[in-house]
Parts: C-alpha cells; structure tokens; sequence
C-alpha cells in the first residue's frame, strides 16, 4: 500500500510530494501538470526567487523535482476515491485501482466549464457539476452529462441508479472512455452523442439545450463532467466538510475525515502559487508526522 496517494500535479500537489519523498514515503502524485491553470501563464512575476518564469518552466521544473527526489508521477486522471480497509482506494482513467494509506487533495476549486451561453446563470438551476451532490433530484428524470472521458462515464455510472434516461454528449470531441467504463454504460443504455453545446436556455431555471448543429434537447438537468473529476466530487464521495465550495481544513491541512488532506486553489482563499506551495508542503508534512509517529518535522536542507 502507498503511503500517499496525491490527486494533483499542480503546485500544490508537487510541494506535498516532494516533501513526502524527501523524508523517504513512497508517494504518488497522479495528474497532468499541463492541465492546470498555471500552464497557461506566460510570465510569474510574484513567486520568490523566481521573478519572470513563465507557468510551463515552473511546472517543468517542479515535475522535475518530484522525480528527483524519487515520487511517482501517473500522467492519469483519477475518477473515483473512496475509503477502504482501513486505507483509500482510487479509481484511475484506465480503470486501474490504487491503495494508499492517507490523500491528498491538490486539484484546485473550479470545474471547467463549457463556454456556453448562460451557462454561468443555470449553474444549480438545472446545471450541475457534481452528481454525488445533486443526482438524487433527479431520478427516474431525463439527464445530460457532458463531457468526453472517463469522468464523464464514472458520472453516468453512479447516476444510472436513479434514472435510464442518460445522454453523454462530448461537446464536439471524440469520446475517450477506458473499455471496462464503456461496458458499464452499455449494459446501462447509456447512450452517446458527439453534438458541441452552444446555449442554456432558461431564466430561473433551465428549459432548454441548443447546440451547434440548430438541434435541441429538453432535459430536467445537466451534469458537467468535463476534464477530471473537481475537489467537490472528491469531498462528496470521502465525506468531507465544505466551507462554501471550498474544502475546509485546519492549520495542519487536515480534513474533518482522518487520513484526508487537502492543499492549493481546492481550499479556497487566496489563489496565489505561493499559497498552495505553502498549503502542499503543510499537508505533506502533516502526512510524514502521521506515519512516521513524529510530533515535529523540519527539513531544512
């Protein structure tokens, strides 16, 4: 079983598996850093020692040190966690289970979003982003998930409990489900469509989805389920306690369920690098004094 399993390859999730990696854990950071908002940042002016690097060097340099210092990276996403013997186990993009004795969760706050026209508006009148959270308002009810890959499936999965009447749409982009997803969404009729989103239509709630091709659909709700499964997923499916949209923690980046951290732009407050490098390193930390049975840690070289 691994020490720690971090969901994440962002700041946050590399300054926590280095640390963790340093003091000699096995741990696992899972995520693509080219993913993350941080890539698309051409010059970072406000990250100490580091005036003018651009989002990409940063992140190659970290990566770089993660490796170094000898924890493993999967360029995967991770679609499903849950508590398990006393441990936690996660489901991979290729179906793949892990096990580990404590998480982190590093995958910052916001889920992605289609880009569609009010879309912003509808969101928890009829658009959704997390089906753990809002799925059961909608059984025996027509549901669509939009998104392309195996969160998107993990979604229809789990809803396929309260409703048959379930429609992938992937927004305009080949479907990408591993095949043991994609026999789970056979046997539960779940069907596919590859038309691209281009308006919510609704005032106090939503009415209607128009896409690209002038067709439409009358839907009782929409799950977003675009890219990797967000923090609230996670935090719905371990039991942990929000503030707002944010996961709470305490000064030790702890949760409320034991064994479960949380770092980075996933916690809330301020959206600075600098912050969730701070954040990672506490969680990273708080795991090392967990498992190794130290009540003070430093590492200072």
């Amino acid at each position: 079983m691994i020490d720690c399993i971090v969901i994440g390859a962002g700041p946050a999730g590399m300054a926590a598996s280095i640390f963790m990696a340093r003091a000699g854990l096995s741990a696992t950071m899972i995520g693509d850093p080219a993913k993350t908002g941080l890539i698309k940042a051409q010059e970072v002016g406000n990250f100490l020692g580091l005036d003018g690097i651009s989002g990409k060097e940063l992140l190659d340099k970290g990566a770089a040190q993660v490796k170094k210092y000898g924890a493993e990276h999967l360029l995967t996403e991770v679609v499903h966690a849950e508590p398990r013997d006393k441990g936690f186990v996660v489901k991979l993009g290729n179906a793949k289970e892990l096990a580990a004795k404590t998480l982190i969760i590093a995958t910052g706050l916001k889920p992605k979003t289609v880009g569609a026209v009010n879309e912003e508006k509808l969101i928890g009148r009829g658009i959704h982003t997390c089906v753990a959270c809002d799925g059961p308002f909608y059984k025996n009810k027509k549901v669509l998930i939009i998104g392309n890959g195996n969160f998107a499936a993990e979604e229809a999965i789990e809803l396929s409990a309260l409703t048959k009447d379930i429609m992938i749409f992937s927004n305009g982009k080949e479907f990408s489900i591993a095949p043991e997803l994609k026999k789970k969404l056979d046997a539960a009729n779940v069907k596919y469509d590859l038309r691209r989103v281009v308006e919510f239509v609704g005032e106090k709630k939503l009415e209607l989805v128009k896409f690209s091709d002038n067709s439409q659909e009358k839907p009782d709700g929409v799950f977003l389920a675009l890219g990797s499964a967000t923090a609230l997923a996670f935090a719905q499916k371990l039991g942990l306690e929000m503030e707002g949209k944010a996961i709470k923690i305490n000064r030790e980046g702890e949760t409320n369920v034991e064994g479960v951290y949380a770092a980075g732009g996933c916690t809330g407050g301020n959206y600075q690098i600098s912050k969730s490098v701070g954040e990672g390193c506490n969680a990273g930390i708080s795991v090392i004094k967990k498992l190794k049975g130290l009540t003070e840690y430093e590492d200072l070289t």
